[in-house]
């Protein structure tokens, strides 16, 4: 341990300062744990609950509640942990636990590049941690980490800092999905400060009795990449088979075109999550992938269409490349091959009998929320904010739910675990379609969604919280049903100054933390690191 005649660190009053304590709390906490079958990844707003209770439970101090805390995520994380290879983890060692008198390290950009000196515990915990394989950083602050954790360079990650710095990256981890194992010094300060060596010794050698070569994590970056092979015009046309046809043609080219695939991923990786198998090396999730892109592509083809739009994927449109009747055409056929895909697909019959209902349950839904839209468009008026949010669950949370679903029965999920899938699906959707109208809002485009009169919720907000006088111009808009090209500069002066877009960020934030709070019965570790992970990624509030 380090010199702690200097003086310059103190016990902070986060930490309990007794060893017996500490351990007291930890037990507690593992109890628990066990208890409530209580699985990683936890939300902030999951910890302080179950850390409300435990604090009651146990006679615990509130003063350790952020201690209780990190020793509650670590319990979720420790199995995952144990089971991930040493090579695929990092430790993060804080620079300031090093005798600054006697440390003869250098640093570089990330961090200081320890000379095992023998002055202070760095050196020793560093050797044994590489030796195992570990990757290992000495830094200080949140800055490295949390750029380390957002680019997604690190699997597993065991971090030792003081509770304020372990505070700041808990979102940054959480988001991620990363699993960790976190430790406040006992002592704070810049220097000479203290870290409980035999928790962190034990940590760096967790393992399992049957570690694997893999966390168990769902990888998306690789995934996705292999996921994306599926959809090369080859590919496409080995998978569905072709007559040579000019419809067959442009359905798969337009199948083949970019986008960011989150449907056909969701569905992979939700097999791979709860199978542990390879999706690329079973034919059943990527025929149930191509079809969930099927459906999506298809209903591009036709909401372009009903849209009037001209541009999809920095090109023209199909109707427009082609010609209305054939782009419906191209549409029908791809919705033909993605029912196809499911009833071929090879898996039981009572799996396939599930996922075609669900594929169909989500088809009308789709319909219906389009229907909606289009028929509040042909006959505008004043629009409620619970309004846009159902048009929201019928139109966008269906995409979502089918290919989570599919890709799970395949899995061999049962009927209580798609109905939480769905739940997740329908807020997740809704989150989804709100960020969207945001990013529609700020993209600098010149007509977006409010100058060209279609369902918005910030439309919707706006016109709640708009004066009499500029209510009444939107009311005089949409009887006369024209656009609000002409109230434009008025609409959006407004829109800043009653701080909708703000309002319209809090309801994503409700909806994605709504998402987030469906995942906490989940049993199936996988599968909730996956959705916690996938949650972060395609929805980008805080």
């Amino acid at each position: 341990m380090v010199d702690t005649t200097q003086q310059i660190s103190t016990p902070p009053a986060a930490v309990p300062v007794e060893r017996l304590e500490r351990e007291r709390i930890r037990r507690a906490v593992e109890a628990y744990i066990e208890e409530y079958s209580i699985k990683a990844p936890l939300t902030a707003a999951d910890l302080l609950r179950h850390v409300a209770e435990l604090l009651s439970a146990n006679d615990i101090s509130i003063e350790f509640e952020k201690f209780t805390a990190i020793l509650l995520n670590n319990s979720t994380w420790a199995e995952t942990v144990a089971n991930t290879p040493f090579n695929r983890r990092i430790l993060f060692l804080p620079q300031c636990v090093r005798d600054t008198d006697k440390c003869t390290a250098e640093m570089d950009e990330l961090g200081f590049i320890c000379a095992d000196c023998g002055a202070c515990e760095i050196g020793r915990l560093q050797r044994e941690a590489e030796a195992l394989g570990y990757a290992v950083l000495v830094a200080e602050g949140t800055s490295v980490v949390t750029r380390m954790l957002l680019s997604g360079e690190v699997d597993t990650v065991i971090g030792v800092s003081c509770i304020s710095v372990l505070e700041k990256a808990f979102p940054f981890v959480t988001a991620g999905a990363v699993p960790s194992l976190a430790f406040p010094l006992l002592r704070d300060g810049c220097q000479g400060t203290e870290m409980d060596l035999d928790w962190i010794e034990e940590a760096i050698h967790l393992k399992s009795g049957t570690m694997v070569d893999s966390t168990g994590a769902i990888f998306l970056d690789n995934l996705r990449s292999r996921v994306d092979q599926w959809f090369d015009v080859e590919a496409l046309a080995e998978t569905l088979g072709s007559n040579g046809s000019k419809t067959e043609e442009i359905g798969i080219h337009w199948l083949s075109r970019g986008g960011k695939r989150w449907r056909p991923l969701l569905a992979a990786s939700a097999f791979e999550a709860l199978t542990g198998i390879d999706p690329t090396q079973d034919e059943r999730i990527r025929r149930l992938a191509i079809a969930v892109e099927c459906f999506h592509k298809a209903s591009l083809i036709h909401d372009d269409i009903e849209d009037d739009d001209e541009v999809r994927y920095g090109l023209p449109t199909l109707h427009l490349q082609h010609g209305m009747p054939v782009a419906l055409n191209a549409g029908d056929y791809l919705l033909g091959e993605g029912y196809r895909c499911i009833g071929e697909c090879g898996a039981t019959s009572d799996a396939i009998a599930r996922m075609l209902t669900v594929a169909a349950r989500g088809h009308c839904d789709l319909s219906l929320g389009q229907g909606d839209e289009l028929w509040w468009t042909h006959r505008p008026g004043p629009l409620t904010v619970d309004k846009v949010i159902e048009i929201f669950r019928l139109k966008t949370a269906p995409a979502f739910e089918v290919a989570l679903s599919l890709g799970a029965i395949c899995g061999g999920a049962d009927v209580e675990l798609c109905e939480t899938l769905s739940r997740f699906s329908e807020n997740l959707g809704i989150a989804y379609q709100i960020q969207d109208d945001l990013e529609d809002y700020g993209d600098g485009e010149e007509r977006d969604d409010i100058d060209a009169m279609r369902p918005s919720l910030l439309m919707a907000l706006c016109y709640v919280n708009a004066t009499d006088e500029l209510r009444k111009k939107m009311e005089t808009a949409w009887q006369i049903h024209r656009s609000f090209s002409g109230l434009s500069e008025d609409l959006h002066m407004a829109i800043e100054e009653m701080n909708i877009p703000t309002m319209t960020s809090d309801l994503l934030t409700v909806y994605r933390n709504k998402a987030f709070a469906e995942l906490e019965s989940l049993q199936e570790s996988g599968l909730k690191q996956l959705l916690t992970l996938l949650t972060g990624k395609i929805i980008d509030a805080g």
